[in-house]
C-alpha cells in the first residue's frame, strides 16, 4: 500500500516516539539502580551479576528475535515485546532478595532486546516508505529519551518518591505511547527469508559491518565506565570534572545523531564513518599522551562523534542486505555490538591492572582507527558487469 507524504510523515512521527520511549524506559531503571543496591544491601559484586543479567538476557532475545520478525512482522513484534518491556520495566524495584532481582533483570533485558531489534527492523521499513535516512535521528531520539528518563528519575529520587511508584508511572505512559503510535505504523507482511541459524551472526560478506559495531561498541563500553576514572585518577582532577567529561561525550553522540540524517544526505556514510573516527583515533590518542585535560575533554567529543552513527549505519545496512531478512541481519549485528559493550569495561580494567589505565584507554583510539580503516564496508556493492553470451 502506497503512503501520502502525510502519512509518511506521521509514520516517521510516531517511530520517533517509539525509540524515544524505550530510551526513557530504560533511563529510568538506570536511574533508580542506587536505590535497589541500597533496599537490598547488594556488594558491587552482586549489583555487577545481576546486572549481567540483564545482558544475558538481551543476548539470548538477539537470537530469537530475527525468528520473531519472520513470523508477526516487525510492527507485530514490536508492539508484543513493547508491552512485555512496559509490564516488566517496574519489576526490578519490587522484589525482595538477589535472585528474583537477577531473574527479573533477565527477562527485563530480554524484552528490551528483542524490542530494539525490532524497532530497529521497523524503522528500515518506515525509512523505505520515508524516502530519505531517518534511522541517526531515530537513535539520537533514543539517546534523548534516555537524557529525560535519567533526569526525571534524579528528580523523583531527589523527593523522595518510591521507585515502584515512579517507574510503574513511568511504564504506564509509555504503555499508551506505544499504543498510540502504533495506530501509524503500518503493518508489512513478512517476507519469505532463508532459514534462520540457532545463533545470530553476520552472513557471508557481512564480517566488516559486524568488526566495526563490535569496536563502536566496545569503545563506548569503556568509556561509559573508565572515561571519568581517568579525569580523575589520570589527570587529578575532581570526581566532578570526571562526570561532565563522559557526559561531553554522551552528549556528542546524541547531537550528532539528530543531525546525522541531514549529514548523510549529503556525504556517504562511509565518509562520515572514516573521518569522524580517524580525528577521534588521533585526537584521543595525543590526549593520552600528553595528559591535557583541554584536550582529554576535546578528545571525548571526538569519539563521541566517531561512534555516534554507527548502530543506526550498520543496522540499516546489514537490514537492506541480509538474506534472511532484516530482523536477522540487525539481530547479528546486536549481537557482536552489545557482546563488545559488554567485553569493554572488563578488557579496559584487565589491560589497566597488568599496565596502566592510560595505556589501556589507547586501546580505544586504536578501535577508532580500526572503524576508520573498515569503514568502506558501509559502501553499496557495485553491481556486477554484464557479460555478453558468447556466439557460437
Amino acid at each position: 500500500m502506497s503512503s501520502s507524504p502525510t502519512a509518511s510523515r506521521a509514520e516517521h512521527l510516531a517511530m520517533a516516539a517509539v525509540f524515544f520511549a524505550n530510551g526513557a524506559g530504560f533511563a529510568s531503571w538506570v536511574s533508580r539502580i542506587p536505590a535497589v543496591r541500597d533496599a537490598l544491601s547488594l556488594s558491587e559484586g552482586q549489583l555487577g551479576m545481576a546486572l549481567l543479567a540483564m545482558g544475558a538476557g538481551a543476548l539470548v532475545s538477539f537470537q530469537l528475535a530475527g525468528r520473531g520478525i519472520g513470523q508477526l512482522g516487525a510492527r507485530g513484534l514490536t508492539l508484543a515485546t513493547g508491552f512485555v518491556y512496559c509490564f516488566l520495566l517496574p519489576h526490578p524495584v519490587l522484589v525482595g532478595s538477589l535472585l528474583p532481582l537477577a531473574f527479573t533483570l533477565f527477562l527485563l533485558g530480554a524484552a528490551n532486546g528483542a524490542m530494539d531489534v525490532a524497532m530497529n527492523a521497523l524503522a528500515v521499513e518506515v525509512e523505505s516508505r520515508r524516502g530519505k535516512p531517518i534511522m541517526s535521528g531515530l537513535h539520537g531520539l533514543w539517546s534523548a529519551g534516555g537524557l529525560c528518563g535519567a533526569a526525571l528519575g534524579g528528580t523523583m529520587a531527589h523527593h523522595g518518591i518510591a521507585p515502584g511508584l515512579h517507574i510503574g508511572a513511568v511504564a504506564a505512559v509509555l504503555a499508551v505511547v506505544l499504543l498510540v503510535a502504533m495506530r501509524w505504523l503500518q503493518a508489512t507482511p513478512p517476507k519469505p527469508a532463508e532459514p534462520a541459524p540457532h545463533f545470530a551472526l553476520p552472513e557471508p560478506g557481512m564480517g566488516g559491518l559486524g568488526a566495526i559495531v563490535f569496536c563502536a561498541f566496545l569503545i563506548e563500553g569503556g568509556m561509559a565506565d573508565w572515561s571519568a576514572v581517568y579525569v580523575k585518577d589520570g589527570l587529578g582532577l575532581s570526581a566532578a570534572l570526571g562526570a561532565f567529561g563522559y557526559a561531553a561525550f554522551a552528549c556528542a553522540m546524541m547531537v550528532l545523531r539528530l543531525a546525522g540524517d541531514r549529514l548523510m544526505a549529503v556525504w556517504r556514510a562511509a565518509t562520515l564513518l572514516r573521518a569522524g573516527n580517524a580525528v577521534a583515533a588521533l585526537l584521543f590518542a595525543a590526549a593520552l599522551l600528553t595528559q591535557n585535560a583541554g584536550l582529554t575533554l576535546a578528545a571525548f567529543v571526538a569519539v563521541g562523534l566517531g561512534v555516534a552513527t554507527v548502530a543506526p549505519l550498520v543496522f540499516g545496512t546489514a537490514a537492506r542486505r541480509a538474506r534472511r531478512g532484516p530482523g536477522q541481519g540487525i539481530a547479528a549485528m546486536a549481537t557482536l555490538g552489545y557482546g563488545g559493550f559488554l567485553l569493554g569495561p572488563p578488557l579496559i580494567g584487565w589491560l589497566a591492572q597488568l599496565t596502566s589505565l592510560r595505556f589501556a584507554l589507547l586501546v580505544l583510539a586504536g578501535l577508532a582507527a580500526t572503524i576508520a580503516l573498515l569503514a568502506h564496508h558501509l559502501d553499496e556493492p557495485r553491481p556486477a558487469p554484464a557479460t555478453n553470451p558468447a556466439r557460437a
